[in-house]
């Protein structure tokens, strides 16, 4: 058995479900709730157990679940975040005092995680001997079924990921290939940038919800994003959305996967030439996923945290990003949010003063 202690910050689906395969695998694992005491957090804490069912069945036992972070974080090895984007921030605030050379950061998915950590640790000017890592998206697609349970309703075949500074990697992949074994592999990337700028989200979440969003907001309760949302015209309008994140990318010297390559590289290769022609195939993960609002993530993260930093690096490229500017506009109407203004600024990354080729050269 494993001893090492794994700190998993977060409480949400794929918190719980990472934190399941860390105990599975023996791991000393440790779950910080970041919001507040609920029957669920007291249930668990208690029994200190979760279950994953569906297209992972395990159990993983909990070392311990608490609201200190100190004790979560105190002589972690390896610390993974595991939060939607928009919490990065005031979970990294907390964090970092408690942080100590030595200590590997694993942020779940990414989401330019890496280089807000990395400015607010400058900032207060920290200089720790810290790896952070960063994964292109959650391991699985799943959601909570019960205060100890976690369905997944399809994993990830593989997923990209890459760490800062890259001599630490191989010791980070081997700690999460070990982890996720043998569900999901972990795949190289060079760059972080190429992570945060890989992200499938981009394409798939935002432009289909703004897109259907009188629909939505009738059916909040069975309205099913991939299956109803993304139509045949959807998916061409889609396309061109990617395209425009290939263009980012080659700007920044990254060739960057197509989205539909990909979804095949995750759930299962086939002939599908459209987005439309995937998520209704046997391939997708996306069939019992029902439920939505105009409000949800889809928007209120993927909008803010992953569209507008590529904005703004296609700004400073001197890219036009027609399809991506107008879906950042359309969400900040809908949502009465400057999402411009309120989202992921290149200044929050520590870019704002960098050329193209000294981003392109973060490593």
């Amino acid at each position: 058995m494993k001893k090492e202690k794994i700190a998993v910050l977060g409480s949400g689906n794929g918190a719980r479900a990472v934190c399941a395969q860390i105990g599975f695998r023996g791991y000393d694992v440790v779950m910080w709730e970041p919001l507040e005491e609920t029957d669920d957090y007291k249930r668990l804490k208690q029994e200190k157990r979760v279950l994953l069912s569906g297209d992972i069945i395990l159990e993983g036992k909990i070392k311990e679940v608490t609201m200190d972070i100190t004790e979560a974080i105190k002589d972690a090895v390896t610390i993974f975040v595991v939060v939607p984007a928009f919490a990065h921030e005031p979970i990294f605030k907390k964090m970092i005092p408690h942080l100590k050379s030595g200590q590997h950061i694993v942020i779940m998915p990414g989401n330019y995680g890496c280089f807000k950590l990395r400015k607010m640790l400058n900032d207060k000017g920290l200089d720790l001997d810290i790896s952070i890592t960063e994964t292109a998206s959650l391991p699985y697609a799943c959601r909570i079924t019960s205060y100890n349970e976690v369905r997944v309703f399809k994993k990830k075949d593989k997923l990209h990921m890459a760490t800062s500074p890259c001599s630490c990697f191989k010791q980070i992949f081997n700690i999460l290939q070990d982890i996720f074994n043998p569900y999901v592999e972990m795949l190289e990337c060079d760059k972080i940038l190429n992570i945060d700028l890989g992200n499938s989200n981009f394409t798939l979440h935002p432009l289909p919800v703004l897109l259907n969003y009188g629909a939505i907001e009738q059916n909040p309760k069975t309205f099913r994003h991939y299956i109803d949302g993304i139509t045949p015209e959807i998916s061409k309008l889609m396309k061109k959305m990617d395209d425009e994140r290939l263009a980012i990318g080659k700007a920044y010297g990254i060739d960057l996967l197509d989205t539909l390559e990909q979804l095949k590289i995750y759930y299962g290769w086939n002939d599908s030439t459209t987005y439309y022609e995937y998520v209704h195939s046997p391939e997708s993960p996306y069939y019992d996923l029902i439920g939505h609002n105009i409000k949800s993530r889809y928007l209120t993260e993927d909008v803010p945290q992953v569209l507008v930093p590529a904005y703004l690096l296609a700004k400073k490229a001197d890219l036009n990003v027609p399809v991506v500017e107008i879906t950042i506009r359309l969400a900040s109407y809908l949502h009465g949010v400057d999402y411009l203004k309120e989202g992921t600024t290149l200044a929050k990354l520590g870019f704002d003063k960098l050329s193209v080729e000294e981003i392109s050269n973060f490593v």
